[in-house]
């Protein structure tokens, strides 16, 4: 087992009084403290080189909402802040991140929708779950903010397309309405569009594994048993020869990383205190020179 290390927290008030390197928790080295840099939401210290490629990879990953604060143990749960990460990324790169945050601000919005007409960006803005007309000032489509389809003063909402979570969907299609699979993400209610595949799925956002049929999370169902009965029984989109090398694989995997910690912890327990020593004696010769 890795030995503990301790957490950097550098207060604003200490900052005249702060050592000349601090320890970064994302390349576990030290790190001089003009190189670093300082989280305002929980005060944190990391190096500058280690928060950039954090934050592209979290804009890469679609994570555009909120960035936390890199370590995992962080006692504030801080976030990163705008000015931040405009401080550490590109020009475009930073651009990019506020039009995905713009976009997902907007899918994730009860009272906010996109325009439903192909090639369109507009939003538009009314009554969260409001049966009524709304039109798109950029291109003029009028539809139904409840259903998103053309708008029909005389019709239920219930007699068109399908549900999904509540809400229902389709697609034009050179004019026509066509049906398509789109549902929200049970947790962060994210408009999620399945094509083909899978029925397990996983939330692009917020990285939610749920089964698209019944939308029940299925984080911890490695073994995919969800699918073995129930009325989701064998609609996981796989034939049983597919699922059941799928869970043989899973069980072997368990059972060859259990065998490397029986074979490898003696040698562990011998090298560990050899590691910590080194490091500590290190440490103190670094100190004194300086």
């Amino acid at each position: 087992m890795a030995p503990a290390v301790t957490k950097t927290v550098v207060q604003e008030g200490s900052l005249r009084h702060r050592p000349k390197t601090l320890y970064c928790k994302i390349c576990l080295a030290d790190c001089p403290t003009k190189k670093g840099a300082i989280l305002k939401s929980c005060g944190c210290f990391f190096c500058k080189e280690c928060l950039k490629q954090y934050v592209a990879h979290a804009i890469a990953d679609g994570s555009v909402l909120q960035i936390p604060c890199p370590d995992g143990v962080c006692p504030d749960k801080g976030d990163l802040m705008e000015s931040e990460i405009a401080d550490l990324i590109a020009e475009d790169l930073f651009q990019n991140f506020q039009k995905m945050r713009a976009i997902k601000e907007i899918q994730i919005s009860k009272s906010k929708a996109f325009c439903p007409k192909p090639d369109c960006k507009g939003v538009v803005e009314s009554i969260p779950g409001a049966a009524k007309e709304v039109c798109c000032s950029e291109c003029g489509y009028s539809f139904c903010f409840a259903c998103k389809g053309p708008w029909h003063p005389e019709k239920h909402c219930q007699n068109k397309g399908e549900k999904a979570n509540g809400i229902k969907f389709f697609e034009l299609v050179n004019g026509e309405e066509v049906l398509v699979e789109i549902k929200a993400c049970p947790t962060c209610q994210v408009l999620i569009q399945r094509d083909e595949g899978c029925a397990q799925m996983m939330c692009g956002n917020c990285k939610h594994i749920f089964c698209w049929h019944c939308l029940k999370g299925l984080d911890s169902d490695i073994l995919l048993r969800h699918y073995d009965k129930g009325p989701c029984r064998d609609k996981l989109g796989h034939s049983r020869t597919t699922l059941l090398l799928h869970r043989t694989q899973v069980v072997a995997g368990f059972v060859f990383f259990g065998a490397m910690i029986v074979i490898a912890s003696p040698f562990l327990l011998v090298i560990s205190p050899c590691f910590l020593l080194s490091k500590c004696l290190f440490r103190n010769k670094k100190e004194k020179s300086q």
